[in-house]
């Protein structure tokens, strides 16, 4: 097919995708700024620049020709669209980031966003150039080559899809998808920001988006040392896999106290890179430690305490583990020890009430994974216990034993390897009920005995998460439905995928169906159709658009053209986007979620 007899690309099918994208990974409304820059991230690692084959010239010629896409060509006419700016530094800041164009470049982006036209700078110039570049860093034959010159073909592309070079630039480009090196964006622009000077694309946030070392200052006491000079426990987290499915994890978190002669009191140190926050939660830990302890003798001083999670190299954000570090930092002072067999998740505040946080469904799959038989998840997330009994059945509610936490009195109380007489002897008898009910079968749940030491386990503890739901389903009073917000992660996540599939094609105005994707829309519309009738009644209308949505890039073009399914495509997003979009806008759904 001739490109040159299409249309326009489609800027409102790209916008409405990347838009919705955004929205699903917060659950809010989506953005309504059809130009909104977005900044580079610059933390993600795509390809690792010390293993670049590259002599200083063209690497030179590179970063200048990058960095013109970046600057734009036009201030009038907006050839380069935002997104593909915010690509192009993203390439060139990690090849050069000393470099006097790229630090312009960002600086000038940053504060307002405007273009910059540079002397001889056009868009054919500029991707003839990037193509040279990307020729000479594939003739080296290096993987990290490689993939450079992989995303920096996708930048030429898309600055000039018609122009001179552009088929061997495809050809260099299927040569290397045979290689399996290909550009993938996602993840690669922070959050959108408030425009500056009225004008699209500031980065007023972008600070507070940077991912780096963390430490706070607590006034040390009058003890000698701490009780402990180390303490580990199990922080329950969510890892976005490939295909942006969510598998939640059991990772551990290790503080070790060091004698330090630089320090006067204590120095928390998150000795790794963490994200905004993360450091906030660090903020709140020291907090709710300094009141708690203050007055007490158990506070030493000349201490660094060291926090790193057993990932170290991963870049880690989000307060989830917020409860976990203050339990592990509150036995170096105590001297408790913790259950190697307990795990929890939930945020912390100053005065030690825990908080609800995200993919709690997830995260306690993740705890069996580790022999995590002792949970604890945030009083307020107690629906994502129920969600996890709509989609799984009592399974899981036999292998754990899931606490609420309202606060950390709580936490501690399920957290300590010594725990007190009544805590222990509700979880032997929960223990001894689940073994029966293992042994004998689950109608065994229906029995009468089986039942009134279940609500003996409840009146005596009524945190006991596990305990109150398999009593609830063996009344028939257990949920049978998702949650709201349960409704939401299970279509999203495992619709992401196609979601992404979908995002591309758009953003390159160019039909793709590999075998890669077909098998993930595969795997979705089979989960999809599982949760029909299982998602909250409110949700059944965007099931079904996102159903249709899979369905559709499943089955590909089939007979008809690039140019036919492509249109498809933009309407079927415009009825997804618009149930989506119904939902956001219900303030009843809203309340619920935040509920």
């Amino acid at each position: 097919m001739n490109t040159n007899s299409r249309p326009a690309p489609r800027s409102l099918l790209r916008t409405l995708i990347a838009l919705a994208i955004l929205s699903s990974c917060m659950f809010s409304a989506s953005l309504q700024a059809a130009g909104l820059y977005r900044p580079p991230n610059m933390e993600k690692e795509i390809f690792n620049v010390k293993k670049l084959e590259i002599d200083k010239f063209a690497k030179a010629g590179l970063v200048a020709a990058l960095v013109s896409v970046a600057r734009d060509f036009n201030e009038d006419d907006h050839k380069v669209d935002f997104a593909l700016r915010s690509n192009a530094l993203a390439i060139a800041g990690r090849l050069d980031p000393d470099s006097d164009k790229f630090i312009a470049a960002r600086d000038q982006l940053k504060e307002d966003g405007r273009t910059i036209a540079e002397d001889n700078a056009s868009q054919s110039r500029a991707a003839s150039l990037i193509f040279s570049g990307a020729r000479a860093l594939v003739r080296k034959g290096q993987p990290d080559n490689k993939q450079c010159a992989a995303y920096c073909l996708d930048i030429a592309l898309r600055t000039d899809p018609n122009g001179k070079y552009a088929e061997k630039m495809r050809d260099l480009r299927d040569e290397l998808k045979e290689d399996n090196v290909t550009a993938d964006w996602v993840g690669m622009l922070l959050e959108g920001v408030e425009p500056r000077n009225g004008l699209p694309g500031g980065w007023g946030q972008e600070d507070r988006s940077r991912f780096e070392e963390r430490e706070e200052l607590m006034p040390g006491g009058k003890s000698e040392k701490f009780k402990n000079k180390q303490a580990s426990i199990f922080g329950l987290v969510v890892i976005t896999l490939d295909n942006g499915k969510h598998a939640g994890s059991a990772s551990s978190i290790i503080a070790s106290a060091l004698r330090d002669e630089g320090v006067s009191g204590l120095k928390f140190k998150m000795n790794q890179k963490v994200g905004p926050m993360m450091a906030n939660s660090l903020e709140s830990i020291v907090s709710f430690l300094q009141v708690t302890y203050e007055d007490t003798d158990l506070v030493p001083s000349g201490y660094t305490i060291d926090i790193v999670f057993e990932d170290k190299d991963t870049l880690t954000d989000g307060p989830s583990a917020g409860t976990a570090m203050s339990l592990m930092l509150e036995s170096l002072f105590t001297g408790e020890e913790i259950d190697p067999k307990f795990a929890c998740t939930g945020g912390i505040t100053p005065n030690g009430k825990v908080t609800k946080i995200s993919g709690v469904a997830a995260k306690i799959r993740g705890a069996t994974r580790r022999n995590c038989n002792i949970v604890g998840v945030p009083e307020g997330n107690a629906a994502g216990v129920a969600d996890n009994l709509v989609l799984h059945g009592i399974g899981q509610l036999l292998d754990i034993q899931i606490f609420g936490m309202a606060d950390i009195e709580q936490a501690r109380a399920i957290s300590r390897k010594s725990k007190t007489s009544e805590v222990q002897d509700t979880l032997d008898s929960f223990e001894a009920i689940a073994a029966i009910i293992k042994e004998k079968g689950d109608e065994m749940i229906k029995n009468e005995a089986v039942q009134k030491k279940l609500e003996a386990v409840v009146e005596k503890t009524p945190n006991h998460l596990s305990a109150k739901f398999l009593l609830q389903y063996a009344q028939g009073k257990a949920p049978t439905h998702l949650s709201v917000g349960g409704s939401f992660q299970e279509i999203d996540t495992n619709a992401s995928g196609v979601i992404r599939s979908a995002q591309m094609m758009a953003w390159r105005d160019k039909y793709e169906h590999g075998k890669a994707v077909e098998e993930t829309a595969q795997e979705a519309v089979d989960v999809l159709k599982t949760l029909e009738g299982k998602v909250d009644e409110r949700m059944n209308d965007y099931l079904g658009a996102t159903m249709k949505l899979c369905k559709l890039v499943l089955a590909g073009k089939e007979d008809d053209d690039e140019e036919i399914f492509l249109k498809r495509l933009e309407n079927t997003w415009k009825s997804f986007e618009a149930k989506r979009k119904k939902l956001m806008d219900d303030p009843e759904l809203q309340e619920e979620l935040r509920d």
